[in-house]
């Protein structure tokens, strides 16, 4: 008879299984410092709709101005000379903005963490929790919210539905370690889900 007054086990008097939504499983803490930052921030993203107009519109632009050029300074129509020209503009735009982006990313990384700071992943029962490299806080994911699981030689990768979240290799006792936390995280990625049937 279930009421009031009734004896009932505590609820972590067992150790945490899947079947139930709550419990710490495992903790890892590690260091994050501003060359975690700038890996954070050379992760591959979808280049923005504006950024391909534009580049598109300069070298149209750059394309026009060399064609209305004199040949006197150009060259003629399909020369050597007016086909550098031609590539200068665009090849040279390029070179600036991967140069431009590579200071600002290094400049980002050291505002971002000018100092080592304290992170940690935690894998709870319902989810998994990684501090994140651009705030304060973590960020918490899912099974169900995990997107792709990557190892490369200094990190973890756990993608989501927001930004990716970084976790040095060095949180880890070792390699072995760090592989073994990878294909699990992506196993649990697969499900089932505690809302499947």
């Amino acid at each position: 008879m279930d009421g009031p007054g009734q004896v009932t086990d505590p609820a972590f008097a067992l150790p945490p299984s899947r079947d139930f939504d709550g419990g710490l499983l495992r903790r890892w803490s590690y260091s994050l410092t501003s060359a975690d930052a700038l890996a954070f921030l050379r992760l591959p993203r979808p280049q923005p709709r504006w950024q391909r107009l534009t580049l598109g519109a300069f070298a149209l632009a750059w394309g026009a101005t060399v064609g209305l050029l004199p040949t006197v300074l150009v060259g003629p129509w399909g020369s050597t000379r007016f086909v550098v020209l031609l590539l200068v503009g665009p090849v040279g735009a390029v070179f600036a903005l991967v140069a431009g982006r590579a200071i600002w990313r290094r400049s980002q990384s050291r505002r971002m963490i000018p100092s080592p700071r304290p992170g940690q992943m935690e894998e709870w029962i319902d989810c998994i929790a990684v501090t994140r490299i651009d705030a304060n806080e973590e960020d918490y994911l899912s099974p169900e919210l995990i997107a792709g699981v990557q190892l490369t030689r200094r990190h973890l990768i756990v993608h989501g539905p927001n930004d990716p979240q970084l976790v040095p290799l060095s949180a880890f006792a070792n390699q072995a370690e760090a592989v073994e936390v990878a294909d699990h995280f992506r196993e649990l990625a697969k499900g089932p889900y505690y809302f499947d049937p």
